[in-house]
């Protein structure tokens, strides 16, 4: 067996069915599926909006708004319902591309072998195209390449619209040549998504192409999806087939990096929060600190020119109290503004990744080290940070220490009514009883413990108990409280 035949073997049979065994609803229950699941960040730091920008900031900034359309149409797939697969950020080496498509026709602009066709000769592990979404349905597959034009009034503006048009084209087509080698039979949508400009903006002439989506036209996406599935003609005998295949290809590829090697912990939401929360810890928020960590000692202290980078206004020094205990050297504006305010009641919103909680924890740190002993603070948190957190918190001063409490009610136990008060009011008697400046609780259990009738009668109490609370993730506070009033 060929080497070609073989990796695609282990893409479909070995990685993408393992993955989409881990994500499928086996009990046939529609649900959409998105990977990864939440957007990859990229770009922490963001460059200051409505100023003229000069040298590598201008490509900087189109980089960033790159970005941020990406993750502007990732919340627009969120609300479509239904038995869907949508992955952001496919790419793809030659060689992992060359196990579907062997024998592909080089499309390098300016090709150093000239402009007739011939094979592509791209190295093994050079990256050979990329799709920003694809979504999978029932009977057909739809290609989404994002572009984060914005126009600013310019002569030049229609250039760049029409070679960001002709550059998705190309991507478009890549990707689809690739879904016709997993099944010739496949129905298959394109469009190029402009979500940073609205069709006010754009001239009439560009208004035709029907598979050009503008700004407008991404609140009806969930509409255009549900078209896609409705008006495709496909034999009900081979709709799993179909699917199954296209979706363990897909999946495969995804998660296959640049070595052609994989982890399954890439699928799980965990696993992209904590590589954010690392990011965030280790100060990866700039281009300068990203690139600085990939270099080690020895290329450090080799003499060269030295690489410009651009200033951002919105990057900030981080205060001590950051560096001494979160390890953490630079903010942005937002988080400083978070950590700065003296508001009684702070609502924080923003995506997964932004910052939130380390802004959070900073100011839990604030409060432990600046308040009389008697003053206690509770912090909801999530599950897989509530280790750390404490490692990190109990780590403060040697006379601040934080205790987590746990629900007592254990995994495999009902949740029936009268179970639920009795571990509810043992939760309830231990933060009473606790003494200790900081105590924790991952919202789960709070849930459980808000959501029962003893809790309801003693809210009041409850958190009248405690001189200053935190939630992290309010969201998974209030869907948990749900799913127990629903069993």
């Amino acid at each position: 067996m060929n080497l070609p035949s073989t990796l695609r073997k282990r893409i479909e049979e070995t990685i993408g069915k393992q993955i989409l065994e881990k994500c499928w609803q086996k009990d046939g229950t529609r649900v959409l599926i998105m990977m990864p699941p939440i957007p990859e960040s990229k770009f922490i730091d963001r460059l200051p909006q409505n100023e003229v920008l000069e040298g590598m900031n201008v490509q900087e900034k189109e980089h960033q708004d790159a970005y941020v359309a990406e993750v502007i149409l990732y919340r627009c797939f969120e609300e479509v319902k239904g038995n869907y697969l949508v992955i952001h950020q496919l790419e793809y080496t030659h060689m992992q591309y060359s196990a579907f498509l062997p024998k592909h026709l080089c499309d390098k602009m300016r090709c150093k072998k000239g402009a007739q066709d011939h094979l592509c000769h791209k190295r093994p592990d050079e990256i050979e195209g990329e799709c920003d979404f694809v979504v999978v349905g029932y009977c057909f597959v739809a290609i989404f390449e994002v572009k984060g034009l914005a126009f600013q009034g310019r002569e030049v503006e229609n250039i760049k619209y029409e070679g960001c048009c002709n550059s998705a084209r190309m991507q478009r087509k890549r990707m689809n040549n690739l879904m016709k080698s997993i099944d010739p039979s496949v129905t298959i949508y394109e469009f190029t998504v402009f979500p940073n400009i609205s069709t006010e903006e754009v001239d009439e002439q560009y208004l035709s192409d029907e598979t050009v989506l503008f700004s407008n036209d991404l609140e009806k996406l969930v509409w255009i999806i549900d078209c896609c599935e409705a008006f495709t003609p496909v034999h009900k005998i081979c709709l799993r087939l179909l699917r199954y295949k296209l979706s363990c290809s897909l999946l495969g590829l995804w998660s296959m990096k640049q070595d052609n090697k994989w982890d399954l912990a890439d699928c799980s939401l965990s696993k992209c929060l904590k590589d954010t929360d690392e990011k965030l810890k280790r100060a990866l928020v700039t281009r300068k600190s990203v690139d600085e960590a990939k270099q080690n000692e020895s290329e450090r202290k080799k003499k060269g020119k030295e690489k410009k980078y651009p200033k951002n206004a919105e990057m900030v020094e981080a205060p001590d109290l950051f560096k001494d205990y979160l390890k953490i050297s630079c903010l942005t504006k937002d988080q400083l503004d978070v950590f700065n305010s003296n508001d009684r009641f702070l609502w924080v919103d923003g995506p997964a990744g932004s910052g939130k909680t380390i802004a959070m924890l900073g100011k839990v740190i604030q409060l432990a080290l600046t308040t009389p002993p008697d003053k206690q603070i509770l912090l909801m948190i999530t599950r897989h940070i509530l280790n750390s957190t404490a490692e990190i918190l109990n780590n403060i001063r040697k006379d601040l220490t934080c205790e987590i409490i746990t629900f007592a009610n254990r995994v495999g136990y009902s949740n029936r009514p009268e179970t639920l008060d009795n571990a509810t009011m043992l939760v309830l008697q231990k933060l009473s009883d606790s003494t200790s400046k900081i105590i924790l609780l991952d919202t789960i259990n709070a849930a459980k413990a808000l959501a029962t009738t003893t809790a309801q009668r003693n809210t009041y109490n409850f958190m009248k108990r405690f001189d200053y609370i935190f939630l992290d993730d309010y969201q998974q506070l209030i869907d948990n409280t749900l799913s127990i009033y629903k069993d």
